[in-house]
């Protein structure tokens, strides 16, 4: 048996959503299983997965020992864990690993970004308001990198608002098919979405229903096969990096959508080769109590590439 208490941001919260993120490495279906078995309690009492708890409970779980799989464990196992980059009182970023989402989607994941870092802040028994440390913007789920909340709604306010005024630089660092003939190309298109097959396209010319976009990139080492290239993502749209870069016939490495499949599997990449490295805070207009950050650059301190053939 194990028991975690309820600490205030999980108060309102099912139960089965709780027990979701205290116990990450744990399949859904074995909680729910457990709710059929009455194996669940709350403060003793046996109860279903849509009870709503209170601070202060206390929940009991009783699932066999071979399931409950602690951080070290799963460590061990070789999976990937989110990592703090940098912290302050107002903000955090965190380094995702590929393959996880930034928040809950209609795959219904047990790990997701959001939730870990609001997990992992409630642990340390600080108060934040409901919802928060929340998102300021979002990344792919099989890109991995920096990803940058706010502690606070003032914070995420002011965040948003610099995000949305391309005051925060985003840097990326991928892997191409091919060498491109410039070494370095600030590139225009006009990106249109395909939302029923959730992708998008590039088009040279403006199209009903496309938005502007612009993507800069300078390559930083170029092999045989294939090149590693610094992208500055200016306009932050839907797949823009992956489908700007397959528009001029240089698609990433390992990308399942806009990619090249027979090349892919050569390489055997499991996502697509493509990471969040750097973030700089260049702020022009007025920023209250974060004008602080203004002229700051958090990197990634590493990437962890698939080797190449």
């Amino acid at each position: 048996m194990r028991e975690f208490p309820v600490t205030l941001p999980y108060d309102r919260k099912h139960v089965d959503l709780f027990l979701f993120d205290m116990m990450p490495s744990i399949k859904s279906s074995v909680i729910y299983k457990a709710f059929r078995k009455r194996n669940i309690k709350v403060n003793n009492k046996r109860v279903k997965e849509s009870y709503v708890l209170s601070h202060g409970d206390k929940v009991q779980v009783y699932i066999p020992e071979e399931y409950l799989k602690d951080k070290a464990s799963e460590e061990a196992s070789g999976t990937d864990s989110p990592q703090i980059i940098y912290e302050d009182d107002y903000i955090l970023i965190v380094s995702k690993p590929q393959g996880m989402p930034v928040h809950q989607d209609k795959n219904n994941d047990i790990r997701v970004l959001n939730r870990w870092v609001q997990k992992t802040v409630s642990e340390r028994g600080k108060i934040h308001e409901q919802g928060f440390p929340a998102l300021c913007h979002r990344i792919d789920r099989n890109t991995g990198g920096l990803v940058l909340f706010a502690k606070d709604s003032k914070t995420l306010a002011i965040l948003e608002d610099k995000f949305k005024n391309r005051e925060i630089r985003k840097i990326y660092h991928c892997l191409i098919y091919g060498v491109p003939l410039k070494k370095s190309d600030e590139l225009h298109g006009y990106l249109k979405k395909d939302s029923k097959n959730s992708r998008v396209f590039v088009y040279d010319k403006p199209l009903k229903g496309a938005e502007p976009i612009i993507t800069r990139y300078r390559v930083l080492k170029a092999f045989d096969e294939y090149s590693l290239l610094e992208v500055e993502l200016v306009t932050g749209k839907t797949h823009q990096i992956r489908a700007h870069l397959a528009y001029i016939g240089h698609p990433l490495l390992g990308d399942g959508k806009y990619g090249i499949n027979s090349v892919n599997r050569r390489f055997k990449l499991k996502w697509q080769a493509l990471w969040s490295y750097e973030l700089t805070f260049l702020f022009t207009s007025p920023s209250g109590h974060l004008s602080y950050l203004s002229g700051r650059t958090v990197t990634l301190p590493d990437i962890k590439w698939v080797p190449m053939p």
